[in-house]
Formats: structure tokens, sequence, C-alpha cells
């Protein structure tokens, strides 16, 4: 019984410090983390159409919500394959929405599972157990983890701190095969949760870790190397329930990356878009000061201190030699074009170009700062290392006191942009962190106390940082971007009530959040960072692309072209519009031609963008009668009543993975008009139906799932 309270006693205590941490969230209803733009435009209608789909009984495998069907799982950021997010999707439904109480919870506890991953990699380094405490409040509060809000860019850093806790274990010779096994199954475990930049930033260092140790004694340890080979193959596995769907789509796919015009996979992201998403040299001060990193840097002066002096006080363990170089490796790398080392691995390592921002390098920088604030905290109290305590605690005496001469000086000058409340904080801490490092040092507080106090001002000037985006509900002025998302839910019941299988545009500047997915209704446009190759080299924004593929109605200011008429005026004082020529989503042709000509009639004729050649029966197809009854993400259903041999067009993306069957008999979809599903069905009454099914996800699926059991099967037989 006290064994197990000691255990639990850490993760205890870091779970009150992370809730208390974040009271705005979960001890009142004033704030939320999702009042910015990428948060509710687009976060929040994935999840919302996720957790829908879940309370159906359905996986969602395929999003028909935006660009006429994506596979979801292949567009990786929704993080579909992750499975700590089936937890939130599971929570009860308020209404049929996601309720904000779980979305709130949802963000405290990754931030808190981070924490705790990184408190078991300090207590793997041999830390006290009040050193990984405070460990885990730097990684799970502040640099990359504090600072991120979007759930797919974070999620993944929950697992990296057990990465190289393992593969340590590994490297030191404690069941070296389960060990290397775990830290590649959690390795790849992170690239399930839903964004590449920061698993792939990761990825390098642990395969730079991995060669260091095979080659570090001069010569190849072969020993070493069978182990690096396995744990990679295992990581490869495990995160192949995302990445295998994401390398099909990807190449199947455009993506829009900032540049003019969105990119195929086969095309290099341009270098000026990485200059972009960098870290500037000044953006280093941010480090310590407030507001002047972008991407994750800030730890504030105590702990950002404490690490230089974990890295020097330690500096003989191997250990902290590795993490010290980590971190400066994943500080240099943030710096993006101001860094040759990150140009270098631009132009020679697969995918780095298409990691867009390096600035998400900071996760490397994070997760080797953390444990060696550790590493101080309990190096620093032993007499030996007072000469590095009185010298840290000069330079934070300095820092502090500079801090605030400057923000005197800013505010006796009313220079109103530089007059930040949080420099002062920064400089509160910096003060008081120097007392505090001279009290331990001299006996005024005990180590534990000494600890404590230094627990309290980091957490003090974290909170001025971490969450200091989250907008009061009380400043209107603040909360911009959740309100549209309850302002047209009167135009989507318009659009309902007239029951028709169609589709809906929107003007993306009156409605910029993801309209299709929140409300789990078919529309032309999404707000999303990618769409389907094939169907993006449809003219898509022509007028007849949008009469083909069905757009029937449109909600905007003002209609977007001659000839629609308005129906409704919703109370947001947008207007809904339709189009009487507006195709139906499925109909049937009856002959093919090799390319639109001249009276080309795309409701008579088809034609496919390779080969192929299927027999049509000779009849003019007037009476052909085509029904659509169910239509949902991952499974259509037609009903055709035609005159002689067809072909039934349903206009949706083409895309592998679809499977049909035509009165219980697999048939082949064709790539009609080089991106939609056709199917061939002989004259008579016929049931179509459509699956997805795709193969990529069912073998990443198992490689995951096998991977997971190899672990385990290593780890119990030790």
């Amino acid at each position: 019984m006290r064994a197990a309270y000691q255990r639990l006693l850490g993760p205890g205590i870091l779970f009150l410090i992370v809730v208390l941490f974040y009271w705005k969230l979960v001890l009142t209803n004033q704030y939320t983390w999702l009042e910015n733009p990428d948060a509710a435009n687009e976060n929040l209608p994935w999840l919302q159409f996720q957790a829908g789909e879940w309370h159906k009984g359905r996986f969602p495998l395929w999003d028909p919500n935006g660009w006429f069907g994506q596979p979801l799982v292949g567009e990786t950021e929704p993080g579909a394959a992750y499975p700590p997010n089936w937890l939130l999707f599971l929570v009860p439904l308020r209404h049929g929405w996601i309720r904000q109480s779980a979305l709130h919870w949802y963000f405290v506890l990754i931030r808190y599972f981070a924490a705790l991953a990184c408190y078991a990699l300090a207590r793997g380094l041999g830390r006290s157990r009040g050193a990984s405490i405070l460990a885990g409040c730097v990684y799970g509060l502040g640099g990359y983890v504090g600072h991120t809000g979007a759930p797919q860019h974070v999620n993944g850093a929950v697992w990296t701190p057990f990465v190289f806790l393992y593969l340590f274990r590994a490297e030191r010779g404690e069941r070296p095969l389960a060990n290397s096994l775990l830290s590649g199954l959690f390795l790849g475990f992170g690239w399930l949760a839903g964004h590449h930049e920061m698993n792939l930033f990761v990825s390098m260092a642990v395969i730079a870790l991995w060669i260091w140790l095979v080659v570090r004694e001069g010569k190849l340890n072969w020993h070493i190397a069978r182990l690096a080979a396995v744990s990679l193959i295992v990581a490869a596995m495990a995160s192949a329930f995302q990445t295998l769907p994401t390398a099909e789509y990807g190449r199947r796919a455009v993506r829009w990356v900032g540049a003019a015009e969105p990119v195929q996979f086969d095309e290099t992201v341009p270098y000026s878009i990485h200059e972009q998403y960098s870290e500037k040299p000044l953006s280093l001060l941010g480090i310590f000061l407030p507001g002047l990193d972008r991407f994750g840097l800030y730890f504030g002066a105590i702990a950002f201190s404490l690490g230089v002096l974990g890295a020097i006080l330690a500096w003989r363990e191997r250990q902290v030699r590795w993490l010290a170089t980590m971190a400066l490796g994943g500080l240099l790398f943030t710096l993006g074009p101001n860094s040759v080392f990150h140009g270098v691995l631009y132009s020679l390592v697969p995918l780095v170009e298409k990691a867009r921002v390096p600035g998400a390098g900071s996760i490397v920088f994070s997760v080797a700062l953390a444990p060696l604030v550790a590493y101080a905290s309990d190096l620093l109290p032993r007499p030996e290392s007072a000469f590095w305590s009185r010298r840290a605690g000069w330079v934070l005496a300095a820092l502090g006191a500079l801090v605030s001469a400057v923000s005197f000086l800013f505010f006796a000058a009313k220079v109103q942009a530089a007059t930040d409340d949080r420099l002062m904080v920064a400089a509160i801490a910096a003060i008081l962190g120097a007392a505090a490092l001279a009290a331990w040092r001299t006996g005024g507080l005990s180590p534990q106390a000494g600890l404590v106090c230094i627990i309290g001002l980091v957490l003090f000037e974290l909170f001025n940082v971490s969450t200091y985006p989250f907008p009061n509900r009380f400043y209107p002025e603040l909360n911009r971007y959740l309100r549209p998302l309850s302002l047209h839910g009167d135009l989507i019941d318009y659009v309902r009530k007239r029951g028709e299988a169609v589709r809906i545009e929107y003007d993306d500047n009156a409605i910029p959040y993801n309209l299709g997915d929140w409300y789990g209704v078919e529309s032309f446009n999404s707000y999303g960072a990618s769409v389907p190759l094939n169907i993006w080299k449809m003219d898509l924004f022509s007028p007849q692309a949008k009469d083909f593929f069905g757009v029937r109605y449109y909600f905007g200011k003002s209609a977007p072209r001659a000839g629609m008429q308005e129906v409704f005026t919703g109370k947001s004082g947008l207007k809904v519009f339709e189009n009487p020529t507006a195709f139906p989503r499925v109909w049937s042709v009856h002959r093919q031609v090799r390319a639109p000509g001249p009276g080309f009639n795309p409701r008579r004729e088809v034609f496919f963008s390779e080969r192929a050649n299927p027999v049509f029966g000779a009849c003019s197809g007037s009476e052909d009668d085509v029904q659509m009854p169910i239509h949902i993400p991952n499974h259509v259903r037609i009903i055709a009543n035609l005159q002689c041999r067809s072909m039934v067009i349903l206009t949706d993306t083409w895309f592998p993975g679809w499977r049909a069957k035509v009165d219980g008999k697999t048939v082949e979809i064709y790539r009609a008009y080089g991106g939609v599903r056709g199917v061939m069905v002989d004259g008579g009454r016929h049931v179509i139906e459509m699956k997805y099914m795709p193969g990529s996800v069912l073998l990443g699926g198992a490689l995951t799932f096998l991977a997971t059991v190899l672990a385990i099967v290593a780890l119990r037989r030790g």
C-alpha cells in the first residue's frame, strides 16, 4: 500500500499543479482555448464531425463534407487515427454538439500527460521526485507544448519523452531489446496524433542519436546497430495506421503551404515558405522574455537558467551531454534560414522540405531542456555547486534589474507597443529567483522549501505566457471566432427541409469556418489544407463545374452569378440562393467520348482520363430513373432503373479504397470525367452499393497493432 502511494504521489501532485495552472479553462466558464482562427474554423469542426460519427456508431474514414469528399485518415490533421481522440469523441454530446467543457478538459489532459511523460523521463534519469515534478511542469506547461494550441500539433509531444526514456535505458543495457522496441513504439505512436512536422523533427533527433551510439567508439557497434534497426522498424510499423493513408493521399492531393498555388507531393515546398515560419535570431531572447518567440521557445528566465546549470553541473553524465546537444541542435534548427544546418537538412533529408515550419523544431529543444532543469534542481543545493549557483543568481538579478529599467523607460516614454505587463513579471521572477538561489545556497531555505519556491516561480513565469491567449468572454472584441459558428443554423435547416441530396457553397469571407463538417452538410468549399488532385484539375471554380457537382445552394450576401434565385434570408443577414441549373447528384450516361469538345453533354456522355473501354447499350436513356436513398460518409446506396446498359455517375471524388457492388456482385469503379465515380450497370432495376474500405488504413492498423503486441511481448519476456 505504501509503495503504491509513493508511486502515485508524484503524478498526483503533478495533476493538481496542471489543473490549477489551467484554472481559467476548468474551474471557470469565462475563458476558452478555442477562440482563435485555426481552432474555431478548422479544429473544432473536424472534432465535431468525428464525434457525431462516433455517436452514430460509425468510424469516420471518409469526410464527404468538403471538396466532394476526402479520406479523413489520409488528411492526417483531423487526428482520426489517434486512439486518445476516440475517448473525446465518446464523451456524451449536448443536443448533438461536442461540449466545450469536454474540449477544455481535453486540452488540459494533453498537457498533463505530456508533463507526466517528462516526469517519467526525469525519474528514469535518476532524478528525485520533486525535481522530476519540476521537469514535468517545464515540459508540459512551457515551450512547445505550452505554446501550441492545435491538438494535431501537440498530441504527438505527449509521447516524445517516452521515446528517449526507453532509448536511454536500452543504451545502458537495461533489457535492451524490450526498451528499444518501446522507444520505437512511442516514436511511431506520436505519428498517429495528426501532424508530420513535430514528429519528423523528433524522429530526426532519434535517428541522429542512434547513429552516434553506433559509431561513437570509432568503429561500428553492431549490437547497438541491431537495436537501432529494430527500434526504427517498430516505429515505422507503429506509425503505419496514420502514415500509410497519409502517403496514399499525399501522392494524390495538392496542399496549400503558403505559396501562391498549392503544391503536389512531388513538388518541393519553396524555401521562402520555410523562411516565413522560422524563429528570428532576436527571437532567442524569447526563451526568457515573453512575447518575442513565435513557436514555443519560452520557458522563463528561471527554467532556462536551471537548464543551462543542469548541463554544466552534470556534464560528466553522457545522457546529459546528449540532452544538451539535442537542445542546442533544436534551437539552431528553429532559426531556419539563419542557420546553415537547416538549409543542409532541407536539401538532403527526405521530407524536411515538406515540414514548412522550422520553428516547430522547438519540440526537440523542449524535451531536452526539461530533464536538464531536473538535474540542476537536484545538484544546486550541494556545497560543490555554490560557485555556479552564485553566478546564476547574479545573472538573474542583473536580468531582473535590466528588464525593470527598460520597462520603466518604455512606460515613461509612453511606448504603447512595448509596455507589456509580462515584461515586469519576467523581471520580478528573475529577482525572486536570484533571492531563492541565494537562500537555497546559504541554508536560509531547506532543499525541499527551495525546490517548492523554484517550482512556484517557474509556474509564475509560465502562467503569464501559456494562458495569455485565452480571452475573457466578457470582452466581445476579443471573442470573434466562436460566435459565427452559432449564426447559420437556420440556413442549414432551410436546405435540409427541402429533402434533397444536394451540395452547398458559401462565401468564405462571411462564413470563415468549415461549415460542412460543423453542420454535417456536403459543401463545395472547405477550410482545410488539401484537395484531391483529380478534383483540383477539374476546373473547379467555373459555373459549369459547380452545376456538374450539384451545387444547388449558395450562402452569402449576394448571388455569385446571374440566374440564381434568392429563396431565404437567415438571422445573420446572409441569404440562400438557389441554382436552378445544378445537376442531380446521380444520373446515367449512355455514350463515351475521347475528350470533351463542342456540344459535349455530361448528362448523356462521359470521358475518362485513363484508358477505359466499358461497353454501353444502345438506348437514349430518357426513361432512366436513378435515386440515392443513402449517402453517409463511408457508404452510398444508389437504386437505378435503366433502359439498357449504362454508366451510373456519382459526383463524389474517385479515390482508391472505394469498392462497389451491383446487386451483391463486385464491379469496377471508373474514374469518370477525370475525377468522380462511375459504375457500369445493366438495364433493369439494380441496387448499387459503394463502401469505403481503404487497404492503406486496414494494413496500417494491422501493422500498428502488431508493433504494439511485439513491444508488449518483448517487455513481458525481458
